[in-house]
């Protein structure tokens, strides 16, 4: 017997004549006569007295009735009890991130997310990431800051540099480097809005200042103004990775020129989950994946 025999059986049982069931069904008379027919054979019995308004269950059919009912009521406790499992089994992972990062970790996340699709991302905008994971209001943090507290575990993830991006007809557009010095000859610069303190602080080290002609935390709108010939931009050096324009040219730094390490931090004293084990070992391997990449593309 099929599962599919005993949900028609049933159902002509409830409804009280084959027609009513067919519809209810959405299969033609003829095929549930049929599997009626091959059901009564495995058993021989017979299932349904015809009668003037359609069919009765004989005894024998009363049995069926029974038992099946049973099993379709055992079939969807354990269909729930599994759904229920699944949903359980849905654990979120809360990490907090310094917003000048996000568009670079983007590619990762979406990733992590593919992989395991049960385990939530929840990512927060964290500029102290290191207090949000000290305050347990995320498992784990991203951030550009030295750890300051014994109790965060810090893990290196990777060095971020700035870039100068120019335009190919830019006076500089033949030039591979140039000393960061340069810069402050330079009077249309932009960069993003996330990046102005570490310019700025780099930049009076050096003995100048550098006022953006556009505020914004879009990359893409910087590269969009730097390709219409509106300025040059200082864009950290990942996020240009993948730019392939040949309206633009990337300059690279030389000398004092701003950097930062970007660290993985965790609580020492709290017992972490699997899932964020998971995260860590992920990211960890994500990150090693592009340097191999880049060394093996010879940036």
């Amino acid at each position: 017997m099929e599962l599919r025999q005993l949900e028609y059986f049933i159902q002509i049982c409830k409804s009280g004549s084959f027609t009513k069931a067919k519809e209810e069904l959405g299969v033609t008379q003829p095929t549930l006569s049929q599997q009626m027919r091959v059901l009564e054979d495995e058993y021989n019995i017979q299932l349904f007295d015809r009668v003037s308004r359609g069919v009765e269950v004989t005894e024998a059919g009363k049995i069926l009735l029974n038992k099946g009912n049973a099993i379709m009521n055992l079939l969807e406790e354990a269909r729930n009890e599994i759904n229920g499992r699944n949903n359980k089994s849905r654990e979120t992972i809360s990490i907090g991130c310094c917003p000048a990062e996000l568009e670079y970790l983007a590619p990762y996340f979406m990733r992590f997310h593919q992989k395991y699709p049960n385990i939530l991302l929840k990512i927060i905008d964290a500029e102290d990431a290191e207090n949000k994971v000290l305050e347990q209001r995320v498992d784990i943090g991203i951030t550009a800051y030295p750890v300051s507290d014994a109790s965060v575990i810090s893990t290196y993830l990777y060095r971020q540099e700035m870039a100068l991006l120019i335009h190919s007809e830019h006076p500089l557009a033949d030039k591979s480097s140039i000393p960061f010095r340069t810069l402050k000859q330079m009077n249309s610069i932009m960069f993003r809005e996330q990046n102005k303190s570490l310019i700025d602080m780099y930049c009076f080290s050096c003995g100048f200042t550098l006022k953006s002609i556009i505020e914004t935390s879009s990359t893409s709108v910087l590269i969009h103004w730097v390709r219409h010939g509106l300025g040059a931009a200082l864009i950290p050096t990942s996020l240009l990775e993948t730019l392939w324009d040949d309206s633009l040219r990337i300059v690279k730094l030389e000398g004092h020129i701003p950097c930062w390490d970007i660290s993985l931090v965790y609580l020492k004293s709290v017992t972490m989950r699997s899932t964020a084990r998971i995260f860590i070992q992920e990211m960890d391997s994500y990150v090693r994946e592009v340097e191999v990449n880049l060394l093996c593309s010879g940036n």
